[in-house]
C-alpha cells in the first residue's frame, strides 16, 4: 500500500498538470498551480480519513491525514512558487525516503513508516523554501494585512472538522465547537456592518428557532413527529444547542449568499437540511418517527418548514438590516458548509446523502453568487 501511494505521488500531480493547465509542464499558470496543488493534498487527505475511518494502516491514515491538510495549506499558499524548485524539493523528498527506507529496515517497521517519511520530508522541504522566498513572505505579510477577526473563528470553524473523521467518538464536542465558531464569526463580521442591530437579529433568530423547535418536538407541527429525547449535551429545553446556533449562523450565511433573497435563502436552508437529516440523526440528535418519511425518515412537510423558516428568517434581517447582502464576506461559511457536510456524509457511508446535499448545496451556492440581488439602506433593490 505504501509503494502504491508513493507511486501515486509520483505520478498523479503532473497528470493533473498537463490535464488543468492544458499546456506544457514547464509554464502551468499560478493560480492553476496553487489550486491544483491544494486539491491534490485534499485529496489525499480525505484518502487518509478514509482509511482511518475504515480501522486500516493507522500510521498511513493518519499521516496522510495530516501532512496532507499541511501541504495543501503550503500548496494554497505558494504552489506555483514551489513548482519553480520542484527539483530542489523533490531531492530532499528522496533523501527523507532513503533515510526513512533504511529507518524501516533496520529497525523493522512497518512499510507505512516509508509514507511517513516522505511526506515529513515533504512538508519541511516546502515550509522552509515557502519561508525563505521573498515573494511567499510577502504574500503571507499582504494575507495577514488584509485579516478581519470575523475571519478567524470562521478559518477555525473549517480546521476543527478535519479530526472528526479521525475521533469519531468526538462528534458531539466538534460539531458544536464548529458551529460555536461559525456562530462567533457571523457576529463579529454582522458587528463590522450594521453594530448593535446584530444582537437584535441574533436574539429574534434563536427565540424564533427555540419556539418553532419546542414546538415541533412536542406536537408534531410544523416539521413532523420527531424527538429530541436522545440529544448529546447541550441542550435548552430538550432542544440542542447547536441546533438553536444553526438556525442564526447557518441561516445567516445563507441569506448573505442568496442577496437578501428570502425565497431563495429557504431553498439553500433546505439544501443543507436534505445533509443533515441523514447525518445528525445518526449520531443520536433527533429521531424520527413520522409515518410518512420520504428522506431518511424525514417527511414533506419537514422541507416545507424548512424553506418557510429560512425565508421568514431571511425576510426579518432583511428588513432589519437591508444593506446586509453588499458585503459578501460571511458567504463563505455556507460554501464551507457545502464542501465538508457532503465529505462527512460519504466519510460516514451515507453516500446517497453525500451525492444529493452536495449537488443542491452547491448548485444553489453558485447560482445564488452569480445572481445576487443587492438592497441599499432603505431596502430598494439594486442591480450590482
Amino acid at each position: 500500500m505504501s509503494w502504491l501511494l508513493l507511486a501515486l505521488l509520483v505520478a498523479l500531480p503532473p497528470w493533473f498538470l498537463r490535464c488543468w493547465a492544458g499546456v506544457g509542464l514547464a509554464a502551468p499558470g499560478p493560480s492553476r498551480l496553487r489550486w491544483l496543488g491544494g486539491g491534490v493534498w485534499l485529496g489525499l487527505a480525505l484518502v487518509g480519513a478514509v482509511l482511518w475511518v475504515g480501522g486500516s494502516e493507522r500510521v498511513l491514515a493518519g499521516s496522510l491525514a495530516l501532512f496532507g491538510s499541511l501541504l495543501a495549506l503550503l500548496a494554497f499558499w505558494g504552489g506555483d512558487l514551489l513548482w519553480t524548485a520542484r527539483v530542489q524539493i523533490g531531492w530532499t523528498i528522496a533523501l527523507a525516503l532513503l533515510v526513512g527506507g533504511g529507518a524501516t529496515s533496520l529497525l523493522a517497521l512497518p512499510p507505512s513508516a516509508l509514507a511517513l517519511a516522505g511526506l515529513l520530508g515533504a512538508f519541511l522541504a516546502q515550509a522552509v523554501w515557502l519561508m525563505e522566498n521573498r515573494e511567499a513572505r510577502a504574500r503571507l505579510s499582504r494575507l495577514l494585512r488584509r485579516t478581519r477577526l470575523w475571519m478567524v473563528p470562521l478559518a477555525l470553524s473549517a480546521l476543527v472538522r478535519v479530526p472528526v473523521p479521525l475521533w469519531p467518538e468526538g462528534f458531539a464536542l466538534m460539531s458544536l465547537l464548529q458551529m460555536s465558531l461559525v456562530t462567533l464569526a457571523a457576529v463579529l463580521w454582522a458587528w463590522e456592518k450594521v453594530g448593535p442591530r446584530i444582537l437584535l437579529m441574533g436574539g429574534a433568530a434563536f427565540v424564533l428557532g427555540l419556539g418553532v423547535e419546542l414546538l415541533g418536538s412536542r406536537s408534531g407541527f410544523p416539521f413532523g413527529l420527531y424527538s429530541y429525547a436522545s440529544a448529546p449535551p447541550p441542550t435548552l429545553l430538550g432542544v440542542p444547542l447547536i441546533v438553536l446556533l444553526g438556525w442564526f449562523g447557518m441561516v445567516l450565511a445563507a441569506h448573505v449568499l442568496a442577496g437578501g433573497r428570502p425565497w431563495l435563502t429557504g431553498w439553500l436552508v433546505v439544501a443543507w437540511d436534505l445533509g443533515l437529516e441523514a447525518l445528525m440523526p445518526s449520531q443520536g440528535y433527533w429521531v424520527w418517527q413520522d409515518p410518512h418519511p420520504l428522506w431518511y425518515g424525514a417527511p414533506l412537510q419537514n422541507y416545507l418548514s424548512w424553506f418557510a423558516m429560512g425565508a421568514f428568517l431571511s425576510w426579518i434581517y432583511r428588513n432589519l438590516a437591508p444593506e446586509l447582502p453588499h458585503e459578501s464576506g460571511l458567504a463563505w461559511a455556507y460554501r464551507l458548509e457545502g464542501l465538508f457536510l457532503p465529505m462527512g456524509l460519504a466519510l460516514f457511508g451515507l453516500w446517497p446523502a453525500a451525492l444529493v446535499c452536495g449537488v443542491a448545496m452547491n448548485a444553489l451556492a453558485w447560482r445564488g453568487v452569480r445572481r445576487a440581488t443587492w438592497f441599499s439602506r432603505d431596502g430598494r433593490e439594486v442591480v450590482p
